[in-house]
């Protein structure tokens, strides 16, 4: 059931549209009246309204003015403007404040019924639109933390940089302030859990690290089967340097406390690495790789450990602490731009990296090979024989001995990155020439049968939408004008060199008969019995 509200200063106006909706036997409805704005309002108050019929003018406050309250405390309702005077600039005011319609006193009952029925599917497509964002609205809420996991994740690896997309996402975390990375492991008993039961306490070992540091935000994920990260910054609207002298060094201090709660409540054994100063943005990659290398060659027994990077400078190995370190971030970018066919940041990527780890030879091999798995996994997909191997020159990149220079080395990477785009594209040209053929073999051996783009597109098991764009991509004309074609040439040979009847050869090609008639006559410029009797031959009685 619908509610209306009747709102005019003229009783018989009032009661004669009353009157007419109630006779609606067709729409189900509550009608309700009021001869003020003032009282539509009260009325308005008690009972959520769907279509409101307002006079524009009425003592006191007019309709317009009714309708801006209404549209700021109950948008989902439709007003209805009625007036006694054709004046189009109350029309435009009206209109243009968010009014459903706008109708003369002195219009016919059809012409208002009609206003009321499009007021009410207005109203069910917006209870409609607005049921669809709420869903989507739940539906983005549940999916948010797998979001957020998603985009750190990739700013830890070096895949993306950080910018105003984290704030979009809700983090808490703000990008034009610094950040504390604390990298944490659990060292052991993680496997006895489920899925679910571990990221439970993961919950739960955060809840315990915010309370410990209610002057921080604290944001966490879990980076992988082992790690997880937290990423820290002041509550406080100080300075960055006022904040972070109060903060920094307790939450050091605090993480002991938190790795024993954590033991004693949660049954968990919990390894700390953290950043003895939080970082720009920009660094975080760098400085996460840093903290992950720390916690897993420092000191200690392997579980417990609570390190800070200050404490790398004291090891013997201190001195590649902060030279080249391959990412994962980086073996992506460059996988997908092999995927994409981007050669040219492919290369100034290889580049860099081959260029960044040429201190030491352990670093450098490392980048070599990170970048030759990358090229042989996509090699692979292509192809997986000897053929293909040496065609593209891989079997020389496997030894990194036979590549007297890192620019040697990153040169012949750009020829193998090159020849494997020349290959996918190729491959993508014979497939879909291929895809082609066997559709124009279909169509030639079935005129007579379903041709329709839905019929089509299952023989190649393709969306019909894309198989339209494609062929006309790769043939420069529609579908529908290849089988009409192919349908005229065939009723040709049929017209030529068969005593058929036109309306049966018409049924040989699949159409109608008079419909093959009006497409013959387009195509050929003569009708079927004309070109029949132009190219007629001797039949056997």
């Amino acid at each position: 059931m619908h509610r209306v509200l009747v709102v005019d200063n003229e009783p018989i106006i009032v009661d004669g549209l009353v009157d007419l909706f109630a006779e609606a036997e067709d729409l189900d409805l509550e009608i309700f009246k009021a001869e003020s704005a003032q009282e539509a309002l009260v009325l308005l108050q008690e009972n959520a309204m769907d279509v409101v019929f307002a006079d524009i003018h009425m003592p006191g406050m007019d309709g317009l003015e009714l309708q801006r309250r209404i549209a700021e405390r109950w948008p989902r309702c439709k007003v209805i403007f009625l007036t006694g005077f054709n004046d189009f600039e109350y029309v435009q005011t009206a209109l243009r404040n968010g009014g459903a319609d706008y109708i003369l006193k002195t219009e016919s009952d059809d012409r208002i019924l009609e206003a009321l029925r499009s007021a009410l599917d207005g109203l069910r497509s917006f209870d409609e639109q607005h049921r669809y964002l709420s869903d989507a609205k739940r539906s983005m809420e549940m999916a948010l933390p797998l979001l957020q996991r998603e985009r750190i994740v990739s700013l830890l690896d070096g895949e993306i940089a950080a910018d105003q997309s984290l704030d979009e996402l809700g983090t808490t975390l703000r990008t034009d302030s610094a950040v504390l990375l604390i990298v944490g492991r659990i060292d052991e008993g993680w496997t006895a859990f489920s899925a679910s039961d571990r990221m439970l306490l993961m919950y739960a070992a955060h809840n315990i690290a915010q309370e410990y540091c209610s002057d921080s935000v604290m944001f966490h994920i879990l980076y992988d089967h082992t790690k997880f990260v937290w990423m820290s910054q002041p509550r406080t609207e100080k300075t960055q340097e006022e904040a972070w002298s109060g903060v920094l060094n307790p939450l050091h201090e605090k993480l002991d406390s938190i790795q024993t709660t954590c033991r004693d409540l949660l049954k968990l054994s919990l390894s700390f690495a953290a950043a003895s100063a939080p970082c720009p943005w920009n660094e975080v990659p760098a400085v996460f790789s840093r903290l992950t290398d720390l916690l897993r060659g420092g000191l200690g027994l392997g579980k417990e450990a609570l390190l800070t990077d200050d404490s790398a400078s004291l090891l013997p190995r201190s001195k590649t602490s902060d030279a080249f370190r391959l990412q994962r971030g980086h073996l992506n970018l460059l996988e997908q731009y092999l995927e994409s066919g981007d050669g040219e940041r492919f290369a100034d990527l290889c580049r860099a990296l081959l260029q960044g780890a040429t201190p030491d030879y352990l670093s450098y091999a490392e980048a070599y090979y990170g970048v030759l798995s990358v090229v042989l996994g996509f090699a692979k997909r292509l192809s997986s024989d000897k053929e293909s191997v040496d065609r593209l020159g891989l079997e020389e990149l496997m030894r990194i001995d036979l590549q007297p220079t890192w620019e040697a080395a990153a040169a012949r990477f750009e020829t193998a990155a090159n020849r494997l785009a020349m290959e996918r594209r190729t491959e993508q040209d014979e497939n879909t020439h291929f895809l082609i053929e066997r559709l124009h073999h279909h169509i030639r051996e079935s005129l007579d049968q379903d041709l329709s783009l839905n019929r089509l597109s299952e023989i190649v098991h393709l969306n019909p939408s894309y198989l339209s764009r494609l062929y006309k991509q790769i043939e420069g004309r529609g579908l529908t004008e290849y089988i009409a074609n192919r349908r005229i040439e065939r009723a040709m040979e049929l017209l030529a060199r068969t005593p058929l009847k036109i309306h049966e050869i018409a049924v040989r090609v699949g159409l109608e008969s008079g419909y093959f008639i009006k497409l013959f006559k387009r195509t050929s410029k003569m009708t079927p019995q004309e070109f029949r009797e132009k190219h007629q031959r001797s039949f056997p009685d």
